[in-house]
């Protein structure tokens, strides 16, 4: 994606992952718009653009909330790089059945992330962790960025945000 793209998205994505998604809370559990950036990133640029992008906007989120610095920098990053390589090798981008391995990173993240927390610091209820936490915010996060691909792909962003090497090597 083009460098101004990087900086409208890591200046704008804290405020509106805190303020704009306070309203579609659904029973304290918000959808990941970050995790759903990132992976759109991913699967646009590659792997290489997605796990640099997904580090710093994990780097950005730790700084902004005050949690353990470069955990979600490192989950991020991984996710970014597992999209990006789904998208040059495997997937279609406009198929939505994407959205299942949106789910399915959402998933393996906030798993990643209790296992750390359950290893560190013990005493995390890690089953009604899952139960009650990571598996409905996976969801509504899939839902959220199969809307937010949509709307990507109905406008033409893609084609416009995608610098001409990718555009020629697609």
């Amino acid at each position: 994606m083009k460098p101004w793209v990087y900086l409208v998205v890591l200046l704008l994505i804290l405020p509106v992952q805190a303020g704009l998604l306070n309203p579609l809370s659904i029973g304290g559990i918000k959808p990941d718009i970050a995790l759903a950036v990132v992976f759109i990133i991913g699967l646009i640029t590659g792997p290489v653009e997605g796990a640099f992008a997904g580090m710093s906007i994990g780097l950005l989120q730790d700084i902004g909330s005050a949690s353990l610095l470069g955990l979600t920098g490192l989950s991020r990053g991984m996710v970014g790089l597992l999209s990006g390589l789904l998208g040059r090798r495997v997937l279609d981008i406009d198929n939505p059945m994407i959205v299942l391995f949106l789910v399915a990173l959402s998933m393996a993240e906030g798993l990643f992330i209790a296992l750390f927390l359950q290893t560190t610091y013990g005493a995390v209820p890690f089953l009604s962790l899952v139960a009650g936490r990571i598996v409905p915010q996976a969801l509504y996060t899939g839902l959220c960025g199969l809307l937010l691909l949509h709307l990507t792909k109905k406008k033409n962003v893609l084609t416009a945000l995608t610098r001409r090497e990718l555009r020629k090597e697609r």
